[in-house]
């Protein structure tokens, strides 16, 4: 192997013109970072408050109006396998029955503008699709059993907040539901119970059974089926329906507020719960969120669905097809440990829900709680009063995957667990020996996962110029340090080359004999003329006559140098 020479790089290094080359490398250095780091934040963020705005025609009012894409949605019914026991106080034992796959398509219509308040105004409309296909070996005909909403939710409601009532509406809901004892537990079909409805016979003349069955239209809770049934479903009712009057803001004022929520249905605020705070609208309608966030901010989103805001925390960095997001999570937290939120409590503290849960009971008027699936990050008193449950991160977690400068969602499950707290129902002749438990009825999850038609619209324009602005800095950086390291080197080589030369003058006998007869010899040492400081300094320390008569006799031999003595006198 043959090795550069390195006394060939140091010679070419200082022919380098080393103010030409620090110059070079400092404004190359300076440069590139001066476009990395300001002119082209610059331009992103410019061009990201230009063409992101919620402004009639623009592309992402579009995309917000209508999406072109459907969510997924799925749903998990808990079965309860011993309904006979927990009548009889016994521990429940759930079985998990799904997915059920559907498709959820979210539209905006009836839209309206407002210039000056920058706002903009729709109704929502949610509709379900059945995926049989993709609920295989499911079918929705499936026969389960899980408390009855109604029978169970009116009694525990009552017992809570007005027992005075509870002997009326318990004879109401014994005509209408007769015989009570089976049907405390409701043992139905899958389909039914989510959409198709359950019939709920409202013709008896009773006053106690008329009561009832108003209220229960009163709420919204069911839809007419003939002149004297309604019928009952968790999401029949609002399939491919108003689900209200939404305002929010558009962000061509204020980009970071674009999507916000002003108000629902005509009102600023809500007046669900005793506390200002409690009742806000916070954050946007989850289907869009603002651009240029940072991890220190929260991705809030507000529900009538369950009537609050929730907020999830950045979690840190992750990859999703190729790319660096930003990794969201959610905690329900513990309201008994946090002061300022407990207006979402009935009683705080003792009042306040289970830790990691919320109270559903204001917005549905129902004894129930809403969490993570399987009670994951609850008190661990739900999971062990329940058999047949299996909490975990990667099935059960509420996640985003989110790009903070775009506002882009990526990939997103939002999942939430309804159950229903059950007690003794006192004096009842059926539910008098209820265990106080919590059952998990079901739970849903809204997830969305963008395909490469859509990661690839981001990675190849937004992440693609981040791509290439990372790379220009990085190379500036090395370029500018590597010329500015290259400067010194050559300053330091010239530098150390200089030095202080003596000049050297040929020695002749008459020179030398001068220098020696201008000393004083003591003790054979020979003392130097001390005007002839160069022969001086070449003669220090000879000490011996025999070592001077040596040199003289060698200096008389170099004839170009010194003549001979006897041509000097025949001159003479």
């Amino acid at each position: 192997m043959i090795l550069p020479d390195i006394s060939d790089f140091l010679a070419k290094l200082e022919k380098l013109n080393i103010k030409k080359l620090g110059i070079i490398g400092v404004s190359t250095l300076i440069g590139g970072l001066l476009f990395s780091c300001g002119l082209f934040p610059f331009l992103i963020k410019t061009m990201i408050k230009k063409n992101m705005p919620l402004k009639p025609g623009s592309q992402i009012r579009g995309l917000y109006e209508k999406p072109p894409f459907a969510i997924d949605f799925k749903i998990y019914i808990f079965n309860v396998t011993n309904p006979r026991v927990v009548l009889r106080g016994g521990k429940p034992h759930v079985q998990e029955i799904g997915p059920l796959f559907f498709e959820e398509w979210k539209e905006k219509y009836d839209t309206a503008d407002n210039e000056e308040e920058d706002t903009m105004a729709f109704n929502m409309r949610n509709t379900w699709i059945f995926r049989p296909d993709l609920s295989l070996p499911l079918t929705g005909n499936e026969m389960i059993t899980i408390p009855h909403p109604i029978i169970m939710g009116a009694l525990i409601m009552v017992q809570r907040d007005k027992e005075a009532m509870l002997q009326l509406v318990s004879e109401g809901l014994s005509l209408i539901f007769a015989p009570l004892r089976e049907h405390a537990f409701l043992t139905v079909r899958v389909m039914d119970l989510l959409f198709d409805g359950i019939p709920i016979d409202c013709s008896s003349e009773e006053f106690s059974a008329k009561a009832i069955c108003s209220g229960l239209d009163t709420e919204g809770a069911v839809l007419p089926l003939n002149d004297t049934h309604v019928k009952f479903s968790m999401f029949g009712m609002r399939n491919g329906t108003d689900a209200g009057r939404f305002v929010v803001r558009r962000g061509v004022k204020d980009i970071r507020d674009m999507g916000r929520m002003v108000s629902y249905n005509d009102e600023l605020e809500m007046d669900v719960y005793d506390g200002d705070v409690c009742n806000q609208y916070q954050g946007t309608d989850s289907t869009i969120f603002p651009p240029l966030l940072t991890k220190n901010d929260k991705l809030w989103a507000w529900s009538p669905d369950i009537c609050r805001s929730i907020g999830a925390e950045y979690g840190g960095k992750a990859k999703y097809a190729g790319m660096t997001m930003s990794y969201f999570s959610l905690d329900f937290g513990d309201l008994r440990t946090t002061p300022e939120l407990q207006c979402y409590c009935r009683d705080p503290p003792e009042g306040c829900p289970p830790k990691g849960t919320m109270d559903m009971s204001f917005c549905t008027g129902a004894p129930l709680l809403g969490s993570k699936p399987h009670f994951l990050d609850c008190d661990p008193k739900l999971i062990n009063g329940v058999d047949g449950l299996n909490p975990n991160v990667k099935d059960h977690d509420i996640y985003i995957y989110f790009d903070l400068l775009s506002g882009s969602p990526v990939s997103a499950a939002k999942r939430l667990q309804f159950s229903i707290e059950i007690e003794p129902i006192r004096g009842h002749e059926v539910l008098g020996e209820l265990p106080t438990v919590v059952i998990p009825m079901f739970w849903a999850e809204e997830g969305v996962s963008l395909n490469k038609t859509w990661t690839n619209q981001l990675k190849y324009t937004l992440f693609l110029g981040l791509t290439i602005n990372s790379t220009i800095m990085w190379l500036s950086i090395v370029i500018g340090t590597t010329g500015i390291l290259t400067a010194g080197l050559v300053f330091y080589k010239k530098s150390s080359t200089k030095s202080t030369v003596n000049t050297v003058r040929p020695v002749t006998v008459e020179s030398f004999r001068s220098g020696v007869s201008g000393s004083n010899g003591v003790d054979g040492m020979i003392k130097p003329n001390p005007n002839q400081n160069s022969i001086s300094r070449d003669l220090v320390n000879i000490n011996n006559s025999k070592n001077l008569s040596a040199i003289l006799s060698e200096l008389e031999k170099q004839p170009k140098t010194v003549q001979p003595i006897a041509k000097v006198q025949e001159r003479y």
